[in-house]
């Protein structure tokens, strides 16, 4: 008799340990869908911001009267368009096809300021085999652009690393400008969606956090480590 009452008490105690952990599960389940939509949101509102900032370039091409140079980002300007809108429901896009946009856009730039620019992706790298969160990297290289070498012309600089360090893919995105302040304080609008797209990404998949750092010295440094991104 007193085996049954054991027996019964571990089997009950089974049960609600069982019902706890499913709560437990549907519950963080909710949070991590929550979650997903709110990137959904940041990312629509990243869209336009992109869009806007390159509708302006453009507009400063027709003021100066510059129709190869407008003709020219016009057709930049296009491909860009069309991979965003075709990729616009996807959190995650293959990291070379996001470098090939940026490489895009930085042209698109220099059509303007007349900048130099690198990409520079160590050869072990599969590039098309890694994912990385779609336009994470465009704020930055925005910001390069506009607050590091827009005023610089012919001697601005903005070089992009690509590499890993054991398990944990990095990318730095560096200029020569004037310098700013760490991304964490800066004001801009796509350096703040920036960091909540980060957060957010923390929180849905935990064992891959990304974390995004601004070194200042000769030149401004921002680094994008992807842990354990490559393990």
């Amino acid at each position: 008799m007193a085996l049954l009452i054991l027996l019964l008490a571990a089997v009950a105690g089974f049960l609600v340990y069982r019902k706890r952990k499913i709560r437990q599960f549907a519950t963080q389940e909710e949070q991590r869908q929550k979650a997903i939509l709110s990137l959904q949101s940041i990312q629509a509102q990243l869209n336009p911001h992109f869009i806007f900032n390159a509708l302006t370039s453009i507009q400063a091409l027709v003021n100066t009267g510059d129709i190869d140079g407008t003709n020219q980002y016009l057709s930049e300007f296009s491909i860009l368009m069309r991979n965003t809108l075709t990729e616009h429901e996807r959190i995650q896009n293959r990291l070379g096809a996001e470098l090939k946009s940026m490489e895009t856009y930085l042209r698109l730039e220099q059509l303007r300021f007349h900048f130099r620019y690198s990409f520079t992706v160590a050869p072990s790298l599969k590039v098309d085999e890694i994912e990385i969160p779609r336009l994470l990297l465009q704020p930055v290289i925005e910001n390069a652009v506009k607050h590091g070498v827009s005023g610089l012309r012919e001697n601005g600089m903005i070089s992009v690393s690509v590499f890993s360090v054991s398990a944990d893919l990095k990318i730095e995105i560096q200029d020569n400008g004037p310098g700013m302040v760490s991304p964490g304080q800066h004001n801009g609008y796509g350096l703040k969606l920036t960091n909540d797209r980060i957060s957010l990404l923390n929180q849905v998949q935990g064992e891959y956090p990304i974390e995004l750092a601004c070194a200042e010295g000769k030149a401004t440094t921002f680094i994008f480590t992807f842990k354990n991104w490559l393990s």
